[in-house]
This record gives C-alpha cells, sequence and structure tokens, in this order.
C-alpha cells in the first residue's frame, strides 16, 4: 500500500510540474548554500525560467547520476521516488561539495509554426537553424531529444575548496571560489572536456529578491567573466545543439538533440 501511495503521489506531482522541455531552465537549487559537516544539505530540482520554477521530484527513470563530491572522494546520491526535496545528504568533509545530477534522454515535438525557430534563435543557435534549413528539414513537427546537466556548489564549514571537471558530457566549471572571492567571478564551459568557444550563456542573479538576466558569450578558451553583487544566488545555463546519434535517429527520427549545462552558487556576503 505504500508503494502504491508513493507511486500516486509521483503521478500526481508530475502532472503538476511543467514538462522539461516546456520550460527552458534545469536546476539545483540549495535551500541553504552554505553549511557544516554533520548537518544535512538539501536541494530541489528545479524546473523553470530566469531562476524562478517548480520544484521537480526525484524519479529514477529519469536520472542516469546524481552524486555528491568533495575534494576527491565522490558518493552518490541516495533518494526515493517522489522526494521533494530531491537532494537530502549529510557532508562527509569539509569544502566545496559539488552536487550533481545528470538526467536521462527526453523528447519534444516543436508542434507549432515558428516555435523551433523562435527557440534557436533565443539561444544563439543561428547556425543550427541555418544548417537546418539547408538540409531541407521540416520547421514543423520537428523532433528533438534533449538532456540536462546540472551542478551546484554548496560551501561546508570554512575550508576553502575548488570546482572540478565531473567527466559530464557538458559541463561548467567555476575558476574563482564564490565563497572566498571578493572580485569578479570566472567560469568556463567545457563540452566532452575541452573548452568552448563562442557559446551563448545566460547568467540569472537572484539579489533581494529581484532576478536579473545577462547574456554573454565565452571567450576563445570557453570563459566568462561574471559580476554579481555579495550574498546573491547565480545560475548559469548554456545550450549546444548537436545532430542526433545514427540510434535516436532510427529510433525517434530526431533532428537534433540539446545539450542544457547549469551551475548555481552563491555570493560569499560582504564582510
Amino acid at each position: 500500500m505504500r508503494g502504491m501511495r508513493l507511486i500516486g503521489k509521483c503521478c500526481l506531482l508530475l502532472m503538476c510540474l511543467p514538462s522539461l522541455g516546456q520550460a527552458h531552465e534545469f536546476w539545483i537549487e540549495p535551500l541553504a548554500y552554505q553549511g557544516q559537516i554533520g548537518e544535512p544539505i538539501s536541494a530541489n530540482l528545479k524546473v523553470g525560467q530566469h531562476f524562478k520554477g517548480d520544484s521537480y521530484p526525484y524519479i529514477p527513470d529519469n536520472t542516469q547520476s546524481f552524486a555528491i563530491r568533495i575534494g576527491d572522494e565522490t558518493h552518490n546520491l541516495e533518494a526515493r521516488i517522489g522526494d521533494i526535496p530531491a537532494v537530502r545528504v549529510t557532508p562527509f568533509a569539509n569544502g566545496l561539495a559539488i552536487l550533481s545530477h545528470v538526467t536521462s534522454i527526453f523528447f519534444l515535438e516543436y508542434r507549432e509554426a515558428g516555435k523551433f525557430a523562435a527557440f534557436l534563435e533565443a539561444e544563439g543557435q543561428d547556425g543550427v537553424l541555418e544548417q537546418h534549413r539547408r538540409q531541407g528539414l521540416p520547421m514543423v513537427g520537428v523532433k528533438e531529444a534533449y538532456q540536462r546537466f546540472a551542478k551546484s556548489l554548496v560551501q561546508i564549514g570554512t575550508q576553502p575548496g575548488a570546482d572540478r571537471l565531473l567527466g559530464l558530457e557538458f559541463e561548467w566549471l567555476l575558476e574563482s571560489d564564490p565563497y572566498q572571492s571578493s572580485g569578479p567571478l570566472q567560469a568556463r564551459l567545457f563540452w566532452k572536456g575541452a573548452p568552448l568557444a563562442d557559446a551563448q550563456i545566460r547568467q540569472f542573479t537572484r539579489y533581494r529578491g529581484q532576478v536579473n538576466e545577462t547574456v554573454l558569450r565565452t571567450d576563445a578558451q570557453g570563459r566568462v567573466y561574471l559580476n554579481a553583487n555579495p550574498g546573491s544566488e547565480v545560475l548559469l545555463n548554456a545550450v549546444r545543439m548537436t545532430p542526433p546519434s545514427p540510434g535516436l535517429l532510427a529510433a525517434r527520427g530526431v533532428s537534433w538533440k540539446s545539450h542544457w549545462a547549469s551551475v548555481t552558487f552563491a555570493v560569499a556576503p560582504a564582510n
């Protein structure tokens, strides 16, 4: 009976939440960005736009990987189906905790005229749109596969730490520690382990309840330089479109696969 209630609860939650394909961003949002060893960390999986959205329950079938890393040690995150917050973990060391979540591959179809082109334009994917038209692919009924790669940085104790590449296909790396740095922050975007140059990214900064959006592009080394007020929360998001694998093309008739990389963190308050 308990299992049936849990499945029923999970189905109800999914009915109330927007589809991952209907909303632009997917991110990990801690309830608190700073904690102490021995004290649990809680964080939501969020779906929405402009740093505003609904909490998404933990669903094993929707998850490819779910982990926490502190220093050189990585642990898989344990969660029960339907958990909100999805992340509930007691940190095992001091330093910078890196939460990560990679989703399964999902599918959507653009059934309305202009929707696919508008999406590509908004995400700075003009080259994809040109290639799509060059290949004579339809502009209505476009099928897309998509996958999300989310990270979040939480400071445990006062010991300085450093973000690290986790080997995700599409991944952000904070080269400045936002919990220690007092100046502009430096972040780098990686695609399959290599820096991704000239990529459009969106920076959402939440400060005193207000969210501001800034559109930037990575430089030749895949870097962006960020300004955010002390005490603010930051979400970085990037999208990369690629042709589908032969398997996806054959099985689903997919024209493109979109990859979404996000990272969240807080900026240390002023002393």
